[in-house]
């Protein structure tokens, strides 16, 4: 590898000289302020005494017999000069700059922007990839109407030649300022690796998204040849699946395979480990990639592409797409491809995805936690289908048997809210005050139903702001309605005021303010007009006090209840499985359990006891995070001392773990020692045997 200071111009120069832009690299995506900057950055050239500016590194590698550059980093700053440079060429042809040199938009034209030599019939020089690459060419007619308006491209063109026209520089001046722009021109060789160089730079462009780099690293060590077959073949298509966002697509998919939750702004880093791990070539790879991400576009768009029952099945999925369901993609990809693969009747199908609505639709009146959604989505299909292979040939069982059995089983946070909990909970929760793609969710499906045939588009006309959510009694109480309302109106309205009983649908809120009930209800397009069924039950009502209050409040319970059921299963594992559970497993409840073994990083230990797991674990991670350790004690963290006393264990002199306590202080000490280690907790599994009647917890 090569390197050195030197104006961009003099990497412009040159015959037989052209860029070329892998197709691993992104598309041209640099913004107005962008460009904005650079511009700037001209002018101040311009007016001051400064010989240089840096404009940032560009890494090349020589195509082997030519002089052909093929960029691996740099090529958003390349494409922009570029841009310029044609900019400032049309605008003095146009008139519109003044030139002191007449032959100097030629030398522009013919030394930095075309290789007349090229014996190709595109004379170029940069070689955009292909969906910018039209649009670059373009701007070389003298024709406007050829420009292709939609690309980015154009976009920063027409940006940069509104500057230039307006700038009240002549084409020399802007050409010498240009001239004065300086980059670190890296040059590999042969034996460089691109991937790791293109890691360690630093760029003063645009960030690269994290599909970005996932896309280099698939692709920038492979062929020009294989590049193109696997780009054109795979992953631009996984792009148009993902509408050009793969970067939430491959968080997805990471998470489906690896049963873990990562950071979005880490998907690069944890794709990459992920790959390495599995050792398996990138056009393999890529193609199951594009299998998921195929089955991503149908699920997020609501085209599942079945035989039968399309339109119902489509449905029940744009239902729970108003949830923001993206937090349950990697399930519905993993259980989708199970269901094609196995050819699930779609009758089984739509049942899956009914009882994922009612768990969901559940948890949402009893308030329940939403950030445990993630992680059991993160690994429910697993649970399915290990519990669905275990079983014996003879009776295997049905996914939605399987699947609600998991659901009713999880517990604390993750918990399937019973009959009662809804009964209770739907009387005092603040539907109103709910997010707001959650709170249209409730409002559809309690107007619609169950019918296809007479459904109004709630979602659609609330988010087109042609209805709006109606308080029956309004959230100002004039003293008409608290004279109706009664000597206890006060509390009345603070209890029921955004509860479902009070709210409805209307296209006429800003008319209805705070009336009285009946002239809500009498009024032109009132109540007794309203084509909505949460209004049906007002037309015959007189008033609006608590006894109405609660009738309405008891009928929408019932067709909450009728909508979403409690499910039933009669599924139960084989009795000799082990029951296990991981230290991650918030909902677990670890006291009470008999420990017969345990799995750290992939190997499996025999124990009696947890406090003989707990001594080993923390001897196995002494061996490699000593130093964390020693802080741990030095620091007289929870668990952790430099002091012996009887109810500690020595794991090496002066470092002591506190181990004559509950099961539940072991858990919370390996958790914060797992933490500050930089462990996943998900590494740690434990294995239980039944624990007999009347035996105590073992410690």
């Amino acid at each position: 590898m090569k390197g050195d200071a030197q104006p961009l111009i003099k990497f412009f120069d040159g015959a037989d000289k052209r860029f070329i832009i892998p197709l691993y690299q992104r598309n041209y995506d640099w913004k107005e302020e962008n460009c904005e900057q650079l511009f700037q950055d001209l002018k101040k050239l311009h007016q001051s005494d400064r010989k240089s500016h840096f404009f940032g590194s560009i890494v090349s590698r020589i195509q082997p017999g030519t002089e052909d550059r093929l960029i691996i980093d740099g090529q958003q700053r390349i494409t922009t000069v570029s841009l310029l440079l044609i900019a400032m060429i049309n605008a003095e042809k146009e008139g519109l700059i003044k030139a002191a040199d007449a032959k100097l938009a030629k030398k522009i034209h013919n030394y930095y922007l075309v290789d007349e030599y090229q014996e190709d019939e595109r004379k170029v020089k940069l070689k955009p990839i292909k969906k910018d690459r039209k649009a670059f060419d373009a701007l070389f007619e003298s024709s406007k109407e050829q420009h292709i308006k939609e690309s980015n491209v154009t976009r920063n063109y027409d940006f940069l030649y509104d500057k230039i026209t307006r700038s009240g520089l002549t084409l020399d001046e802007l050409f010498d300022a240009i001239k004065r722009l300086e980059v670190i021109n890296i040059r590999l060789d042969e034996d460089d690796d691109p991937q790791l160089i293109f890691e360690s730079l630093n760029s003063t462009g645009l960030d690269l998204s994290e599909a970005d780099k996932i896309r280099n690293y698939l692709l920038m060590s492979l062929s020009p040849t294989e590049q193109d077959e696997l780009y054109t073949r795979f992953w631009n298509p996984i792009e148009e699946f993902t509408k050009y966002n793969p970067s939430l697509f491959v968080r997805d998919y990471l998470t489906m395979k690896r049963g873990e939750i990562g950071r979005i702004d880490k998907t690069y880093h944890i794709f990459k480990d992920y790959a390495e791990k599995r050792n398996i070539d990138r056009a393999s790879l890529l193609e199951e990639m594009h299998h998921y991400a195929k089955i991503y576009s149908q699920i997020d768009n609501a085209r599942i592409g079945t035989k039968r029952l399309n339109e119902k099945l489509n449905g029940k999925l744009n239902q729970l797409r108003t949830l923001d369901s993206s937090i349950a993609y990697p399930f519905f990809m993993a259980f989708f491809d199970y269901a094609y693969s196995v050819d699930l009747e779609e009758t089984e199908i739509y049942r899956v995805l009914d009882v994922i609505e009612t768990y969901w639709a559940r948890r949402i009146i009893c308030n329940s936690p939403s950030n445990a959604h993630s992680k059991l989505f993160a690994t429910l299909h697993r649970e399915v289908k290990n519990l669905i292979d275990k079983a014996s040939d003879g009776s295997k069982p049905s996914y939605i048997d399987v699947l609600i059995y998991i659901l009713l089983k999880k517990r604390h946070s993750s918990a399937f809210p019973s009959d009662e909990e809804v009964k209770r909970d739907f009387k005092t929760r603040q539907v109103y005050k709910m997010p707001t793609n959650t709170r249209m969710f409730i409002l559809e499906r309690l107007e619609n139903q169950d019918d296809n045939k007479e459904s109004h588009e709630v979602v659609k006309k609330l988010l087109e702001k042609k209805i709006s959510i109606e308080h029956i009694m309004p959230q100002t109480l004039s003293d008409k309605w608290k004279e109706e309302l009664g000597a206890d109106w006060e509390r009345i309205h603070e209890q029921y005021l955004h509860t479902m009983a009070n709210l409805t649908l209307t296209g006429y809120n800003s008319q209805y303010s705070n009336l009285p009930f009946i002239e809500k209800r009498e009024m032109e397009k009132g109540f007794k007009d309203s084509a909505f069924r949460l209004n049906i039950y007002l037309r015959s009502c007189n008033q609006w006090t608590e006894e109405e209050l609660k009738t309405r409040q008891n009928a929408l319970l019932n067709v909450f209840m009728r909508l979403w059921p409690m499910p039933t299963t009669t599924f139960e594992p084989l009795k000799r499985e082990a029951e296990s559970a991981s230290l991650d497993d918030e909902d677990f409840e670890f006291t009470g359990k008999k420990l017969q073994a345990f799995t750290f990083r992939g190997i499996r230990h025999t124990v009696n006891t947890w406090k003989e797991m707990l001594i080993q674990v923390c001897g196995y991670i002494l061996i490699d995070k000593r130093s964390t350790i020693e802080w741990l004690c030095a620091n007289e963290k929870p668990g952790f001392s430099t002091s012996p006393e009887e109810w500690r264990h020595e794991l090496a002199p002066k470092l002591y773990v506190w181990t004559d306590n509950s099961t539940a202080t072991k858990i919370n000490i390996l958790q914060g020692l797992f933490k500050e280690c930089n462990i996943p907790a998900s590494e740690l599994i434990f294995e239980f045997r039944s624990n007999a009647d009347g035996e105590q917890e073992e410690l």
